[in-house]
C-alpha cells in the first residue's frame, strides 16, 4: 500500500516535466518515456492495490474464523440462567451481523484508511516542495474538515449504535417467529405477527434513515473544504502563473496533488459513518464477552467418585431471579442404586431439583454431595458425563437416526447401538425406516413423534451409560404400557446406577421402591408407592387432584 500511493505521486510530476520541458523543447523521444511512466505509474498502483487488498482480506478471514470460535466457545460455557432470560436471536446474533462487519473494515474500510491517511501524506510533502505559499494557503481549509468530523462524530456513534439495538430487536423476533410458524397459524395469528414486524422493519429503517442524513450532512459541510481548496488553487495558482512566478506545469501537477489530497477526504464521510458501525459491532461483541458463566469449574477439580454415586442434600437452599425460594430441602439422602419417583403439582421444584444435580444452576447455600463430595468441587464436564438428565423435550439434531445416538458417544459401533434400540423400544421403528440406522430424521429430528423423539433419546443415555440418570418427564409422551417396559429395561441395563424419576403418573410409581412427593419447593411426603393410593391422608389433596391414573 505503501509503494502504491508513492507511485500515485508520478503522474503529477510526469505531467509537470511534461509540460514545462518535454512539449516546450519537442523532445519526442522523451514522450514515450513519459508514457511509460504514467502507464507505470496507474498499472504498478493497481497491481500493489491488488496484492495489498489480497493479502488484508486473507488475513481478516482468518481472524474472522478465529473470532466467531472465540465467540462460540464463550457462548458455550454461559451458564442456564444466560440463555433461559436471553432469546435465541439475540445470542446468535453476534456470531452473525458485527463479525461480518468487522470483517468488512479489517477488509475494505482498514485499507482504505490507510490509502487515505498514505495518499494525503506524500501529497502535502509534495505540494510543500512544488509551492509553499499555494500549500499553506490551502492546508488551513483541512481542520475545516477535522471540525466537522469531531461534530458529527458523536452523533453518528450513538446513530450505529442504535442500528445494531434495532437488528438485534428484529433478529430475536425472527427466530421465535420462524419457530413458531405453524402454531401461529393454528392461532390464526399471522396478521398480528406481520404488524409486530412491520413496526420492527420500519424502526430499524428509520434507524438506518437517521444514520444516512448524519452522514449526509457530514459529506455537504467536508466538500465544502473541497470546493475552497480546487478554488484557491485555479485563482492563486493562476494569478502565480500569469505573474511568472509559478510554471504551468506545476500549477496542473500542484491541481492533480490537490485533487489526490482531498479525494480520499470528500469520501471519508461514508468511512467514518461505516468505521462508527464497526465500533459499534465491536462494543457489542465485548459485551457479550464481558459475560462471565455462573457455574463454573472449581480452581482444583476432585473426580466423580468410582463407586459410592448416592445423592445428599444437605440445608439446600435455591431460587430464581423471580422466584426468590424454589427449593428448600434440608436433607435428603438417595443411596447409591436406589430407584426413586419424585412427584408433585406444576412449579413444585421438581424440575428445579434435578437440574440442580447436573450444576445448570448451582444452589444459593446448602450442599449437594455425590459420594460424600460437594458437585462444586467436580469438573464441569466430568459431572456431567457420569449425571444424565432428560427433560421431557429432549434435543436432537439433522443427521440420522445413528448420528443422533452417537452424539454422546461419537466411538459407538453399529453393535452397541443396536443393543440399546430395542431397550427404549425403537427396534420397530428403526426397521420400519427404509435406511435403518442411517435414515435422516429432518431438522430438529422434525420427522419423530413425540413419543419416539422421547425413545431416541433414552437410547442415547443408555449408551453413555451414567452413574445417576434422572428422567425428568421423560417418558411423558409414552402409553402407560410402553413406559412400563422402558423403565424396567432403564433400571436392569444401569443395575448399580442411580435412577431418579420425575412424573405426573400414577403408573410410573410401579416397580419403584420410594417415591418423594414435593409442594412449594419442599419435600412434603417420603413414603413407598403403597402409601400414594389415592385417598391416603399422606398425599397432600392438591397433588393427589392432580395425579394422572394414565
Amino acid at each position: 500500500m505503501t509503494v502504491g500511493s508513492l507511485l500515485a505521486l508520478l503522474t503529477p510530476l510526469v505531467l509537470k516535466w511534461l509540460i514545462d520541458q518535454v512539449l516546450p523543447q519537442r523532445e519526442s523521444g522523451l514522450l514515450f518515456v513519459a508514457a511509460f511512466l504514467i502507464f507505470l505509474s496507474y498499472q504498478g498502483r493497481t497491481a500493489l492495490t491488488s496484492l495489498g487488498n489480497y493479502l488484508t482480506l486473507t488475513a481478516v478471514q482468518k481472524m474472522a474464523l478465529r473470532l466467531r470460535m472465540d465467540i462460540l466457545r464463550h457462548l458455550d460455557r454461559l451458564s442456564a440462567d444466560y440463555y433461559e432470560s436471553t432469546p435465541p436471536g439475540a445470542v446468535m446474533y453476534p456470531l452473525k451481523e458485527p463479525i461480518e462487519e468487522v470483517a468488512y473494515f479489517g477488509s475494505d474500510l482498514l485499507p482504505a484508511i490507510l490509502r487515505m491517511c498514505l495518499t494525503t501524506g506524500f501529497a502535502v510533502v509534495t505540494m510543500v516542495v512544488l509551492s509553499p505559499v499555494l500549500t499553506f494557503a490551502i492546508l488551513p481549509l483541512i481542520p475545516l474538515f477535522l471540525i466537522a468530523r469531531q461534530h458529527f462524530r458523536s452523533k453518528l456513534s450513538t446513530d450505529s449504535d442504535t442500528v445494531q439495538a434495532n437488528l438485534v430487536g428484529w433478529n430475536s423476533f425472527l427466530e421465535e417467529h420462524v419457530s413458531s410458524v405453524l402454531p401461529i397459524q393454528l392461532l390464526g395469528q399471522e396478521a398480528r405477527q406481520e404488524r409486530k414486524a412491520f413496526r420492527l422493519l420500519a424502526q430499524t429503517t428509520r434507524s438506518y434513515l437517521v444514520v444516512f442524513r448524519t452522514a449526509s450532512w457530514f459529506t455537504v459541510w467536508t466538500s465544502m473544504a473541497v470546493v475552497l481548496a480546487m478554488s484557491a488553487v485555479i485563482g492563486y495558482g493562476g494569478w502565480s502563473v500569469i505573474a511568472g512566478t509559478l510554471s504551468l506545469g506545476s500549477l496542473v501537477a500542484f491541481y492533480s496533488f490537490v485533487t489526490q489530497l482531498f479525494d480520499p477526504l470528500s469520501g471519508a464521510a461514508e468511512l467514518y459513518s461505516r468505521a462508527q458501525r464497526t465500533f459499534a459491532s465491536i462494543r457489542q461483541l465485548q459485551g457479550v464477552c464481558a459475560l462471565r458463566p455462573s457455574v463454573t469449574d472449581p480452581p482444583v477439580c476432585i473426580p466423580f467418585p468410582s463407586h459410592d454415586w448416592g445423592l445428599e442434600f444437605a440445608a439446600v437452599e435455591f431460587g430464581y431471579e423471580r422466584q426468590a425460594r424454589a427449593l428448600h430441602i434440608p436433607s435428603l439422602r438417595i443411596a447409591a442404586g436406589e430407584r426413586v419417583v419424585i412427584v408433585g403439582e406444576n412449579g413444585a421444584g421438581k424440575s428445579t431439583l434435578a437440574r440442580l444435580v447436573t450444576r445448570l444452576y448451582d444452589v444459593k447455600s446448602g450442599t449437594i454431595q455425590v459420594g460424600g463430595v460437594d458437585i462444586r468441587e467436580m469438573a464441569l464436564k466430568d459431572l456431567r458425563r457420569s449425571v444424565c438428565y432428560l427433560p421431557r423435550d429432549p434435543v436432537l439434531f439433522e443427521g440420522t437416526l445413528a448420528s443422533n445416538l452417537r452424539f454422546v458417544m461419537p466411538g459407538a459401533s453399529d453393535r452397541e447401538l443396536r443393543e440399546v434400540i430395542p431397550l427404549a423400544d425403537l427396534a420397530g421403528m428403526v426397521a420400519a425406516f427404509p435406511d435403518g440406522l442411517h435414515q435422516r430424521l429432518g431438522p430438529d429430528a422434525c420427522q419423530l413423534s413425540g413419543g419416539q423423539r422421547q425413545r431416541l433419546a433414552i437410547a442415547r443415555a443408555l449408551l453413555q451409560k451414567p452413574r445417576i440418570v434422572i428422567l425428568d418427564e421423560a417418558t411423558s409422551c409414552l402409553d402407560p404400557t410402553s413406559e412400563s417396559l422402558i423403565l424396567r429395561n432403564v433400571s436392569d441395563y444401569l443395575s448399580t446406577s442411580t435412577l431418579v424419576v420425575v412424573s405426573h403418573r400414577l403408573s410410573t410409581l410401579s416397580g419403584f421402591g420410594r417415591v418423594l412427593v414435593l409442594a412449594d419447593g419442599r419435600i412434603q411426603t417420603d413414603t413407598e408407592p403403597e402409601a400414594l393410593a389415592l385417598g391416603t391422608a399422606l398425599v397432600p389433596m392438591p397433588f393427589a387432584k392432580s395425579l394422572s391414573p394414565t
